[in-house]
């Protein structure tokens, strides 16, 4: 069969193996998180691995998702995305159930990324959705818990950063772009070059006034005061002055809940999965190059299920998660509990023995140390 070459032992690029401690501190670090999902009142979900691969059609995760052709000749795909999945599911399953739907999961998620990306193809994710939420109260809602989740873990240091995707579209909405070129502007943006969006603009005939406001998105960051300065600048664009506002609302409510000093603004982070729409964030913290985590708004999502309706979200990668945490000495409490090994005895009384301390919650090993084995009944030592 043609492919990469390899052993019968080795595992494919992209994907990982955990063994006792790091699995341990892993499982760890899922226990604390999706108790904080617990505690705001998520109900947990687990989707199915596989399912049609139009659930997950569109420029952003079709490239990236691993397909095939079921038995029955239907094409497949492993699930690149929850959040996705979980529309679909709102739509169809839970199509009677009243919003909001406030549903959490954790679990793996598959996507090809290229071998020179140096990127995994397989990411554990824990993340949750409220479908159905509605405006500010619910975006500033998943903003908090999210917040609540590395304060839980014990991380330092991190922060917060707010934008809104609908600034962008709302300025370049009556410029007839295509997809290719809104995709290079954002990228432009996203990576704050302010040089290259003008430049850019300027060769595709995109007008000099709103060649400026969108090369201004691309430098309005920093503290949350800078969205007064945006809201006034974008003023000949009233929806992306409008989109300001609600970011400027979720802001303020988290800045009175005491989440001001680890708030940052970031008009430009408008690049992502194509089904954002309103607020997006994504969490950053020392000792790591790119983000833990990040979600936002998607109120044109479930639409295409057949049930129109506004939802926010976000998720945790809990492997950059974990990472972050060994750089910067974080303990979620990994220390396994005292193992008693069982002494030198019959098998059947070793077994009782074994029995009574799992009913006392004790962690046993099932021989004695040193590889010596539980004699069978009768067998005396030598």
């Amino acid at each position: 069969m043609n492919g990469t070459p390899h052993t019968l032992v080795q595992i494919p690029p992209g994907v990982q193996c955990f063994v006792g401690p790091e699995a341990r501190r892993r499982r760890a670090i899922e226990d604390v998180v999706l108790s904080v999902f617990e505690g705001w009142d998520y109900e947990e979900i687990i989707p199915p691995l596989l399912d049609y691969a139009d659930v997950f059609a569109g420029p952003a995760l079709g490239p990236k998702t691993y397909s095939f052709v079921g038995r029955d000749g239907s094409l497949l795909a492993l699930r690149p995305d929850f959040t996705s999945l979980l529309a679909k599911i709102a739509a169809g399953r839970l199509r009677d159930r009243p919003a909001p739907i406030r549903l959490y999961y954790s679990g793996e998620v598959l996507r090809y990324e290229p071998p020179k990306a140096g990127r995994q193809s397989e990411l554990y994710q824990m993340g949750l959705e409220q479908l159905g939420g509605v405006g500010p109260a619910a975006d500033a809602e998943v903003v908090a818990i999210a917040a609540e989740c590395l304060d839980r873990l014990g991380l330092t240091g991190w922060v917060i950063a707010l934008g809104h995707v609908g600034a962008f579209g709302a300025i370049l909405a009556g410029c007839g772009l295509d997809a290719a070129v809104l995709e290079e502007l954002r990228n432009r943006v996203e990576s704050k070059d302010a040089d290259g969006v003008r430049e850019a603009c300027a060769r595709h005939g995109v007008p000099s006034g709103v060649a400026a406001a969108t090369a201004l998105l691309a430098s309005l960051g920093g503290d949350p005061a800078v969205l007064a300065e945006a809201e006034a600048a974008l003023s000949p664009w009233p929806a992306a002055q409008g989109a300001v506002r609600e970011l400027r609302a979720v802001a303020d409510a988290l800045e009175d809940a005491g989440l001001g000093p680890n708030l940052a603004v970031d008009l430009g982070e408008v690049r992502g999965l194509d089904y954002y729409t309103g607020m997006v964030f994504r969490l950053y913290a020392p000792g790591l190059g790119f983000e833990v985590g990040g979600g936002g708004r998607y109120d044109g999502l479930l639409a295409r299920f057949g049930r129109p309706m506004p939802a926010v979200g976000f998720m945790l990668g809990l492997d950059r998660v974990a990472a972050l945490m060994g750089r910067q000495g974080a303990d979620p409490g990994t220390a396994g509990p005292r193992v008693e090994s069982l002494g030198d005895m019959p098998l059947g009384k070793a077994l009782a023995r074994a029995r009574e301390r799992r009913k006392a919650g004790g962690r046993i090993r099932f021989a004695a140390d040193g590889g010596e084995a539980v004699r069978p009944a009768g067998e005396t030592a030598p």
